[in-house]
């Protein structure tokens, strides 16, 4: 594959892409962040012995973050999949770039005279 086209897929792709990194990337830092917060055994315990408006708006937060990151049955398991090929794809695209342009621009330099 020549290296325009494939610089144009990489570009493309990258771009259709990103959005649904960064939402699966975040939701998941997010996650990650709130179970830090809490003790993992203190959290169902603390929220089952209360009962204050307040703990329901984070465990709705928590469940929105959670459906983005790891729900949605069929249709979560899809959309997972398609970010797993996609994130492939641009892993080994942007290693062909680079190897492309490395060796490119090894051909350019001059012959050392040593």
């Amino acid at each position: 594959m020549k290296e325009s086209v494939l610089r144009r897929w990489h570009r493309s792709l990258g771009i259709l892409l990103a959005l649904f990194f960064i939402l699966q990337t975040g939701s998941g830092f997010l996650i990650s962040l709130g179970e830090l917060s809490v003790p993992h055994s203190h959290a169902h315990e603390d929220t089952n012995a209360s009962s204050h408006g307040n703990n329901e708006g984070e465990s709705l937060w928590h469940e929105g973050l959670e459906f983005i990151h790891h729900g949605a049955g069929t249709a979560g398991s899809l959309y997972r999949i398609f970010i797993g090929i996609g994130l492939l794809w641009m892993t080994v695209s942007g290693s062909l770039i680079f190897f492309k342009i490395r060796i490119r621009s090894k051909k350019d330099q001059p012959l050392s005279s040593d």
